[in-house]
Parts: C-alpha cells; structure tokens; sequence
C-alpha cells in the first residue's frame, strides 16, 4: 500500500509543479504588460507636450519665413505705381486725349511693363474708365473696362497712393495692385495701376514642408497649399459683411463657404494653438503659427494636422516600446541563463556521479580487456606457431613424396663416383698421373652436381622465419623445377614452360612460392596418374600490375561444384594426403596480397592460376 501511495504522489507532484511555473509565467506576463501600458501613457503624456511646443516654435519660424517672403515679393514693387504716376507722357496723353496719344501711352505702357517685370501696367481716367494699358493688344485687354468701384482707385482718385488685393475679373487670377494718382498742379488726371500676379508666390509656399493659409482682415482665406482651403472664411460671416464683400468683387464670384458649420463653432482665429479646417470633406484639427504680411494686411498661417503630432508621439512611444522590448528580452535571457546555469550545475553533479561510477566499471571493464588481449595474443602467436609448422609439415611431405626422385637422381653420380675412383687406382698404380687428374675433375664436377641437388632440397626443407624480398619470378620457377623434375621424369610426366625475359621482380618469401609450386606440381603429377602422354605447363603472364603464373596439365581435370571446395582445410579426393596443401598455398599467397584460384582447362583438365603483385622498387 504504501509503495502505490509513493507512486501516485511521485506522479502527481510534476503536475503541481508544472501548474505553479505556468501561474509564475502568467503572472510575470501580466506585470510586464502593466508596466509597458504605465510606460507609454507616460511617454505620451510627456512627449505630447514636448512636441506640441516644438511644433509650435516650428510652425511660427515656418510661418515668419512663408511672410518674410510675401513681404520680399511686395516691396519689389510698391514704388513703381508712384514713379509711373510722374511720368510726362502720362499727363500730356490724359491732358489732352486723343487717339494716336492713347496709342501712344499703351505702346509706351507695354514697354515699361514688359521692363519692370510687372503683370500688368494700366491707367484710369478720372471716371474710373481703363484708357490705356500693357495688355492692350491681349484678348484679356482692360482697356474700356470700368474699375471705379475698386478701392485702389477710389482712394487714388483722391489723391492717395493705395494698395489693394483681389481676384481679377478679367484673368481671374489673384493679384496685388498699387496705384498712385497723376497730378497736375494738384488737379488729379488719372490713376496709374501696377498688378502684380501672385500666383507664383503662393506656388512657392504651397511647395514647403508645412501647409499655409493666407487670410485678410475680413477672415477670408486670400490664399491657401490646400484647394479646400481656398477663398473660404474661417468663420461664419455676418450677412451684411458678405453682401459688401460680394460688391467689392474682391473674390471674384466665390460663395465664400465658411470653415464653421455653426455659430457655436467659430474659431479665436488669433490666439488658439488649434483651428479646425475641412480637408477631403472631414473636418480636422491643426495646430498653427502665424505671422503678420504688414504691408497688405494679411495674417499667414502655417498649420500641421494634429494627426501629425500624433504620429510624431507615437513614435517615441514606438521608440520606448523597442527598448522596454529588449530590456524585457534581455531580462528574459538572464533569467533563462539563470535557470539553464542551475540546470547545468545540477546536472554537473549529476554527471560527475555516474561518471565516478562509470570510471568505476570502465577500471574493471579495461582490466577485463587487457586479459582479452593478453589471451588474444597468446591465441595469435599459437595460430602463428601452428600455420609455420603446417606448412613445414606440408614441406617435408613433399619432400617424403620426393624421396624416391631424389634416391634416383643421387644413385647415378654416385655409381659413375664409385667407377671413377676405381678407375683412378689403377692408374694411380700404372703411375699415370695426367689420367688421374682427369679422373679427379670429373670427381669434382659430379660432387659439385650432388651438391646442388642436396642444397636446393636443403633450402626447401630449412626451418626459417619468412623474409619477404624482391625476387626474380624465374628464379623461383627454376628452383622449384629443379626440385620437382626428378620427380615429374620418374612419374612420366612431360613439363613445359614459359617463362617472361628475366626482370620480372615479386616481393616475396622465395621457398614459400617454391612450396606452392611444388605442392601444384605434386598434385599434378597426382591427378594424371594413368594419363597417356601426361605433361604439365608452368606458364608466366605478364600483367601492368601483376604476374599470373598458370600450371596446367591434362589430367581428368576437377568438377565445377569442387573447384571451391578444395582449398577448404583437410578436404581431399586423395587415398593419402592431409588435405591442407591447397589451404595453406592459398593463404601463404594471400598474406602477400597474391591470390590462389582453380580452373577448367580450355582442351579438358586443370588450371591453377597463382596472382601476384609486381614490385616496383624501394618507394613501393
């Protein structure tokens, strides 16, 4: 009871656990909200206001400068009406007008206008009548036309120099106009009229950073960046106001819409940081500067849309939302560090625990290897010790094989020793020495044959470490012949061979190719037992990279499901034989990287093909 007690709590603690670490999230979650909503009421809270006075100081520079400008373009030419008025030709032409004289003062008008860089040049009988004027030849010509009514000339007409605004009535294009009147000997004759066209100055103010109004006395919008704006009031105007606003033709047939749908919403034009203005249909609030145009009486506005101050607020806020952000990020990042840092650690204990116990097994496990090793090497130099005594084992069989070759070869130069050491007594007795001598030589020629014979048997049989070497292929070839020819003679098998120019170099054990050799002769002369005109090719073929030496003979040859199966160890079709020869010719060639195969005949019986490689020198 108590271990399923144990087990239900151990599977339900990491639930508890899990439900605390989401709740500290949430919580954290929610603290670190509150503190961006507290941090960016307070950033627009502070910065709203900052920027309301930077705009505003902004604005009023703007529109100062938009004025300066106005004002610039209007002193140009505030004297020139005054000049023209003086002229003599002006006074002698209204003195006395006649029709080559009004010809004469409108050419005399087009050539001064076009001098002065003005509009319009003209001039006005005491009626208020155009008698003369630049634009005279123009389909647009004042000449005839009736300005009485304008204010620039009624106050000229008295004698006063005048300025005055308007929206002409011929070009429809908005203008300023000087006048002065044309005196003689205080007697008004005229009044000359210079209008200067102010469409490229508003041009220039509309192509600035912020939008601007330019507004009359009478509250009328003169001039504005936004066609909206244009010719409108900015606040409801009485009715009388608008009917003598109408007469004076100062707008042209503009309806002068206000700006204000209703008393209540009229505007403190000159003291409000905001006004509101229709744009696209929707009325919005603007923040404003302004500045005074003295010389014609107008008030320039230079306004920014306060959604424009919005977007300047939100930008800091946007600004303090990217580093709350990152202060955020990088408090997540210590606290994470911290927690993987704890992790770490415990798990380092963790560690370093098993690893003590590992440490602990690994000791035992190494000491077991080593007694692996130790046995595993004592099995090799076994297996070692074991194949060099097969293989001398396998030697002095064949050498017991050869015997009788051997016998054979010895019997005769031994008979021919007994029959010349005979013959040398009894000429040694007769005291012919030059015979003996003969005799003597022949001894030692024959002696020196046996040797031979009995060296290379001796080599064959020697006990010795292998000693791998470059070696001549035919030299081994030869050497094993030599030993296997008795044999081969004795049991009437014929040999052929073919053997490569010398040079062909192998690097290898020599009498362990000789014993391979051998033990394929051996089982030649063997397999063709009975066989009529038995014989054997050894024949050498010369590769890029390898030599192949084939010993074929025309025995009965061995079945296809067999040609595998003989190299396995102690498997013999023999009434006698240990069965090992092919086995351990077939691995003394693969220990020199050589290999060891069998094979039909072409014409019947049996290929043995021997593959070794070819050594190339020291640097191989």
């Amino acid at each position: 009871m108590s271990m399923v007690t144990d087990s239900l709590t151990t599977g339900i603690q990491p639930t508890v656990a899990d439900l605390e670490a989401h709740r500290s999230v949430a919580l954290s979650l929610t603290l670190l909200l509150l503190g961006w909503l507290v941090g960016v009421v307070l950033v627009v809270a502070t910065v709203w206001q900052l920027q309301e006075d930077e705009a505003l100081q902004e604005l009023a520079q703007e529109a100062k400068v938009m004025a300066d400008s106005v004002s610039s373009h209007l002193q140009q030419y505030r004297g020139i009406a005054d000049a023209v008025s003086d002229l003599r030709t002006l006074r002698e032409v209204l003195g006395a007008p006649t029709p080559d004289g009004l010809g004469k003062l409108n050419r005399f008008l087009q050539q001064t206008n076009r001098s002065l860089g003005s509009d319009t040049l003209f001039v006005l009988n005491p009626a208020g009548i155009v008698v003369g004027a630049s634009n005279y030849a123009s389909k647009n010509s004042f000449v005839g036309h009736d300005f009485a009514f304008r204010p620039y000339f009624q106050q000229a007409v008295l004698g006063e120099s005048a300025g005055y605004y308007a929206v002409g009535l011929i070009s429809q294009g908005r203008g300023y106009y000087f006048s002065a009147p044309i005196l003689d000997d205080g007697k008004v004759l005229g009044v000359a009229v210079v209008k200067i066209l102010l469409e490229p100055v508003f041009e220039r103010l509309a192509a600035r950073q912020h939008d601007f109004l330019l507004i009359g006395y009478d509250s009328v919008i003169f001039a504005a960046s936004n066609q909206d704006w244009q010719l409108r009031s900015l606040n409801r105007l009485p009715e009388s106001q608008r009917v003598a606003i109408r007469q004076s033709h100062r707008y042209g047939n503009s309806s002068l819409a206000p700006m204000a749908t209703s008393p209540e919403s009229d505007q403190n034009l000159f003291d409000d940081a905001y006004i509101q203005l229709v744009s696209g249909g929707v009325i919005q609030r603007y923040l404003v500067g302004r500045a005074l145009v003295r010389e014609a009486g107008w008030h320039l506005f230079a306004v920014m849309p306060r959604m424009e101050l919005l977007r300047r607020t939100l930008q800091f806020s946007i600004y303090f939302s990217l580093v709350y952000g990152l202060l955020v990020l990088f408090w997540l990042y210590w606290r994470k560090r911290s927690e993987v840092q704890r992790h770490v650690n415990s798990m380092n204990l963790e560690l370093e625990r098993r690893v003590a116990g590992l440490t602990s097994e690994l000791t035992e496990s190494n000491a077991e290897l080593k007694q692996l090793v130790a046995h595993y090497q004592r099995t090799q130099s076994e297996l070692e010790t074991t194949q060099n005594q097969l293989i001398q084992t396998a030697k002095l069989a064949v050498l017991g094989e050869l015997s009788a070759g051997i016998n054979h070869e010895l019997n005769q130069p031994l008979l021919a020793l007994q029959t010349y050491a005979e013959n040398s007594q009894k000429l040694l007795a007769r005291e012919r020495f030059t015979l003996v001598a003969d005799n003597l030589r022949e001894i030692l020629q024959i002696t020196g044959s046996m040797h031979a014979i009995v060296s290379r048997f001796k080599v064959f049989a020697r006990r010795s470490p292998p000693d791998p070497r470059p070696v001549d292929v035919n030299e081994i070839i030869n050497a094993a012949l030599m030993i296997m020819k008795p044999l081969l003679k004795k049991a009437g098998v014929g040999i052929e061979v073919e053997l490569p120019p010398s040079g062909q170099m192998i690097l290898c054990e020599p009498v362990q190719i000789q014993q391979v050799l051998i033990n394929l002769l051996t089982n030649a002369s063997e397999a063709m037992e009975g066989v009529v005109d038995a014989s054997v090719q050894v024949r050498v073929e010369d590769g890029d990279d390898q030599i192949r030496i084939l010993v074929i003979d025309n025995g009965p040859g061995i079945a296809k499901e067999l040609q595998s199966t003989i190299f396995e160890p102690f498997f013999t079709t023999k009434r006698k034989g240990l069965g090992i020869g092919l086995a351990l010719s077939r691995r003394i060639l693969e220990t020199l990287s050589g290999s060891l195969t069998a094979e039909s005949g072409v014409n019947g019986g049996t290929v043995f093909v021997m593959t070794l490689r070819k050594h190339r020198g020291v640097d191989e």
